[in-house]
């Protein structure tokens, strides 16, 4: 029984030994198994980051700058009619009308003329009286010669011939009375003539101050006219872009106008600077002519350049030559410009030679056929990697 007892002992720390172990084994020879069944991951090296650009290749050319500029429109020439005689208006032009488009020459009233055709007979009757006293008086003169001839043969010339026995102050006087009448005669038939009010230029009614009826008075007003060959535009320039156009009564730059009441353009010279400054805004003025602003001289149904209208004005100046023009927004901080070069990004600092709304033109700082990027990077280091949008990034 002792012999049964130890070999059972020995069975159960052998169980004990062996057991964990083979279990410890088993477990060993799975991992192994599971281990070289897992897939297995290749790490790759990281890629290069390349960024792709759109871009736009520069060529010099020459290139007319311009001025955009705000201005009004303002008359020319501007008058307040006015009657030289006095009467009461006793007809008018159909065309005599507020907004009324009168030519030069026409007709815009007639005063009564009764009394001005009553001073006219007057003065021709004066006229004649002149007259007819001046040939009795030269009768006069032929007289008192003769008679002075016969006492002188009478006496053996004792009586001298002086003026006043000639005569000669009677006859200065009533050629002076002549004259005197033709002057009343002419005066009587110029104021009859100015009972037709005749428009001095082809003319704009602004202003119909009388109608029929009315009764005007020497300088009395009749009608404010405004010019309609040519209107003027007063635009602000800021002083540092006068150099670039021409201001010259007969050689000034053109302007081209636009208002936002129209789709048609006028076109005018800049004939004249104003003198002046304005006093908040610091701009200079200049004076643009329009020639035709109603369009009376075009045909088919032309719009007006409306008086008082603020309108967009684009002044033509001088012309660049062999710059490089490109859209404003691609110029960066400090007057640079960002380049493609050979798949890499390359910052150049340019020189400009004008600036205008949505333009540039650059005058110096790059080279014909550089490529100039468009696309906005949002930390531009020199020397990154670029590609352009097309994939070829040669």
């Amino acid at each position: 029984m002792s012999a049964l007892k130890k070999l059972g002992s020995v069975v159960i720390l052998m169980i004990k030994i062996i057991l964990p172990i083979c279990l410890i084994l088993a477990g060993v020879a799975g991992w192994s198994y599971f281990k070289s069944k897992e897939p297995k991951m290749k790490r790759k090296p990281p890629k290069k980051q390349v960024i792709v650009v759109e871009t736009i290749s520069m060529k010099p050319g020459n290139y007319l700058c311009s001025v955009q500029v705000m201005g009004t429109v303002m008359p020319e020439k501007e008058i307040i009619l006015k009657s030289k005689v006095s009467g009461e208006v006793v007809s008018i032009s159909p065309r005599f009308v507020q907004g009324g488009v009168m030519k030069k020459g026409e007709i815009l009233l007639t005063l009564e003329d009764s009394d001005y055709r009553i001073e006219i007979q007057k003065a021709r009757s004066a006229l004649d009286k002149a007259l007819s006293s001046l040939a009795i008086e030269k009768g006069s003169q032929m007289i008192a010669k003769e008679e002075l001839k016969l006492i002188n043969e009478a006496s053996k010339g004792v009586v001298k011939a002086t003026d006043l026995a000639l005569r000669k102050p009677q006859l200065i006087q009533a050629k002076a009375e002549v004259d005197r009448a033709r002057a009343d005669l002419e005066k009587a038939r110029l104021e009859l003539s100015r009972t037709k009010v005749i428009v001095p230029f082809n003319a704009l009614v602004l202003e119909q101050k009388v109608n029929i009826g009315s009764l005007v008075t020497v300088q009395g007003e009749l009608a404010t006219l405004v010019d309609v060959d040519t209107y003027r535009v007063e635009a602000m320039v800021p002083p540092d872009r006068l150099s670039v156009f021409r201001i010259d009564e007969k050689t000034g730059s053109k302007a081209i106008i636009h208002s936002q009441y129209s789709e048609q353009a006028w076109h005018g010279k800049v004939v004249r600077a104003t003198g002046k400054m304005t006093g908040k805004s610091r701009m200079a003025g200049v004076i643009i002519l329009v020639p035709d602003p109603m369009g009376l001289k075009r045909k088919g149904n032309n719009p007006q350049l409306l008086l008082d209208d603020h309108v967009d004005v684009r002044i033509l100046g001088k012309t660049f030559k062999n710059v490089f023009s490109m859209p404003r927004s691609i110029l960066r901080d400090g007057n640079t410009v960002w380049v493609y070069n050979s798949g890499v990004l390359e910052i150049k600092k340019v020189v400009l030679a004008w600036k205008e709304d949505g333009q540039v033109f650059v005058k110096s700082g790059i080279n014909p056929g550089d490529v100039v990027i468009t696309s906005d990077l949002s930390t531009p280091v020199k020397g990154m990697a670029l590609q352009l949008s097309s994939g070829d990034g040669s």
